[in-house]
């Protein structure tokens, strides 16, 4: 084993015990090699925003390596690059659903008039903030106090068409997103997007993640890497930074690097049933031959509606 490797190993160990975060510990029980992975990818980006001048560093002074509700906003460009994804897709006229907005999403689309917006989160100190900031939008914007570690409740099934989350890195709570994306998701003609750093979740993981997404009926569309971008707070930002001066000189021989953003990818994923209504049955077709009839019987279809002035 390398000295890099050993390193890695050690540093693992250490930090497992002092870190209570579930993101922390998942990743630091991937093995060496995606551990080295992980690391790589993120340095090697750190490097690139450095090289084009495309700058946007946080100003949070904090020490913790895990904000409070795991949060972790992202830069004002990555969150107009949501919204133009989703205005892109043809959802402003759809039902929206931002499980989670610390990154100010409703903001955006509400300044775009998209016309459906509902906002999930369990801080109610970043929901009052919300709702000031789109106090003006043309069309109001639905914010639910809801913790997804309850669940989602009854009222939110089946309403909506489109999903955008951005969950804590680890398999745990992307699994608890997962679950509430299929209760609120309508199935028919929907579509979610899932920011992961795919590194971080590690490989083996992943391909369960997706094989379960597959088997509730959807399927990825599209992965645009590196598409999130945030800001590090200084404690982050001098781990990654001390973490990048140690694996560099001595894997790559490079220069330190002042590690300032962490970076997730983009999955886009769209339902395997389109819906069309005749007159006289529901008419459900797949994009997927290969689905069983069985399971196109128990896909529920949508009841509920949510009501708009």
């Amino acid at each position: 084993m390398n000295l890099s490797n050993v390193f890695l190993v050690l540093l693992s160990k250490v930090l497992i015990i002092f870190f209570k975060s579930r993101t922390i510990k998942h990743i630091l029980k991937l093995s060496v090699e995606e551990k080295k992975k992980f690391l790589l990818k993120i340095l090697n980006e750190n490097q690139r925003y450095i090289d084009i001048e495309k700058e946007e560093y946080s100003d949070n002074n904090s020490l913790k390596f895990i904000q409070n509700y795991n949060q972790l906003p992202c830069t004002i460009e990555t969150r107009k690059k949501r919204a133009d994804l989703l205005e892109k897709n043809g959802f402003r006229d759809k039902e929206v659903l931002l499980m989670g907005d610390d990154d100010l999403v409703s903001v955006e689309l509400a300044l775009r008039n998209f016309k459906h917006v509902t906002v999930l989160d369990c801080d109610k100190n970043l929901l009052n903030k919300l709702k000031i900031l789109t106090s003006e939008a043309k069309f109001p914007i639905n914010f639910f106090h809801i913790d997804l570690n309850h669940g989602i409740p009854n009222y939110l099934y089946k309403l909506f068409d489109v999903i955008c989350f951005d969950p804590p890195q680890n398999s745990k709570d992307l699994d608890i997103f997962l679950h509430s994306t299929f209760k609120a998701i309508k199935y028919s003609n929907s579509s979610f997007f899932m920011m992961v750093n795919s590194s971080a979740i590690g490989e083996k993981e992943l391909s369960k993640i997706i094989k379960f997404i597959n088997n509730s009926g959807f399927y990825e569309h599209n992965k645009i890497e590196f598409f999130n971008c945030y800001p590090l707070n200084k404690g982050q930002s001098i781990l990654l930074s001390f973490i990048s001066f140690f694996f560099k000189s001595i894997k790559k021989n490079k220069n330190f690097i002042n590690c300032r953003y962490y970076f997730t990818d983009c999955y886009e994923f769209k339902s395997t049933v389109n819906l069309e209504i005749s007159k006289d049955n529901y008419d459900l077709k797949t994009h997927d031959e290969n689905i069983s009839s069985k399971y196109i019987k128990d896909i529920s279809i949508p009841i509920y509606t949510i009501s708009r002035p």
